[in-house]
């Protein structure tokens, strides 16, 4: 086994590349962080961490399939399809669209997590493989939420800085990760189905 070190380092790079692929993650928070980009950061990536902890510890305990794991994906990439109309729906800065906590970004990072057919089967077979070879399991936890924390938040504070900048054209780029979100549970159903 490798040294807290390079579990930690290895995790980081490893949940990084996770977490620079466009998706609904990323769509989400191009949404959600132009006025509360610390907020939104810390809540989706809450929320994320919360899932991914329960998952390395089904993995600990044994997790290696699901029953019923193509009808769970599917239901995932509707669950994704409609997130991305409400995002493409929602008039940024109106009265009730913009949270006022990290409760609607944490509910989102479990959501999305959750619905993401291909989180699931990285966990189930990278991550899990990973884990086996290297069970160093809070260090790889730690860096790849480090990951995500680092990534997310760059993401954040430049939607945040280009909303300043757009002023009200910024609603463009929220209904435009919306239609992206949208898209994303479109192609994750089509690739389910097609395979």
């Amino acid at each position: 086994m490798g040294s807290v070190a390079e579990v930690l380092v290895a995790s980081f790079l490893v949940g990084l590349t996770g977490a620079v692929s466009p998706g609904p993650m990323s769509a989400s928070i191009l949404g959600m962080s132009h006025k509360k980009p610390l907020l939104s950061t810390l809540g989706l990536v809450a929320g994320h961490g919360i899932v991914e902890a329960f998952i390395i510890i089904g993995i600990i305990f044994g997790l290696s399939s699901l029953p019923y794991q193509t009808e769970i994906a599917l239901l995932g990439c509707v669950t994704i399809v409609i997130l991305g109309i409400m995002q493409f729906m929602a008039e940024p800065g109106k009265a009730g669209t913009q949270p006022g906590s990290a409760r609607a970004p944490f509910a989102a990072g479990i959501v999305l997590t959750l619905s993401n057919p291909y989180w699931w089967i990285w966990w189930l077979t990278f991550g899990a493989g990973f884990l086996a070879l290297q069970p160093a399991y809070a260090e790889f936890f730690i860096g790849h939420i480090s990951a995500d924390l680092v990534w997310f938040g760059i993401l954040a504070f430049t939607a945040s800085r280009g909303a300043e900048i757009l002023g009200e054209k910024y609603r463009w780029v929220v209904k435009g990760s919306g239609i992206a979100m949208a898209a994303f549970g479109v192609f994750f159903a089509w690739s389910i189905l097609a395979g």
